[in-house]
């Protein structure tokens, strides 16, 4: 059977301005997903005068969300990194290269970098509930590798090699 548990997920953040030593993340929330990857569209198309079709391969980001718990310091690590990039009157944003590595509990990572934080709460939100509500901060990507199985390791090291020629 194979083990699709998403307890023990942990993230590491490296930016190179902020935070060169890198933190990791592991107090996700559960009111929100802990961890969305957008699906990645290599390729688009569209319909020419004559009717037929024009397929062509694009480079696409790579958008991932991540949903902490309001208040922790997972929480407050990840405001200081979008403090760093916003404009405010007396300082000049950072602009800081960013990379993530996610730590799957089943052994897998995924290796995303050249990528930078998009947007986050800058301050916590309360729900109708009265419960803090999660924040969720978007990072976006340029590159990925992914380390979730050995097929997909030979596989990157396939289209690597290929690449080359």
């Amino acid at each position: 059977m194979i083990d699709i548990s998403g307890f023990g997920l942990t993230i590491t953040i490296v930016a190179v301005q902020t935070f060169p030593m890198g933190f990791s993340v592991t107090q996700f929330s559960d009111d929100s997903d802990p961890l969305e990857i957008q699906d990645d569209e290599p390729g688009s198309f569209v319909m020419l005068y004559d009717g037929s079709l024009f397929s062509f391969t694009q480079a696409n980001p790579i958008l991932v969300k991540i949903s902490v718990i309001a208040g922790t310091e997972d929480d407050l690590n990840l405001k200081i990194l979008l403090g760093a990039r916003r404009l405010v009157n007396s300082l000049l944003p950072i602009d800081d290269v960013t990379s993530m590595v996610i730590n799957y509990p089943d052994g897998g990572k995924v290796l995303l970098s050249n990528g930078s934080i998009l947007s986050g709460a800058t301050a916590d939100s309360i729900t109708i509930d009265k419960r803090k509500r999660a924040n969720i901060y978007t990072f976006v990507f340029g590159n990925s590798a992914g380390l979730q199985s050995p097929k997909q390791i030979i596989s990157e090291v396939v289209q690597g090699g290929i690449g080359l020629l």
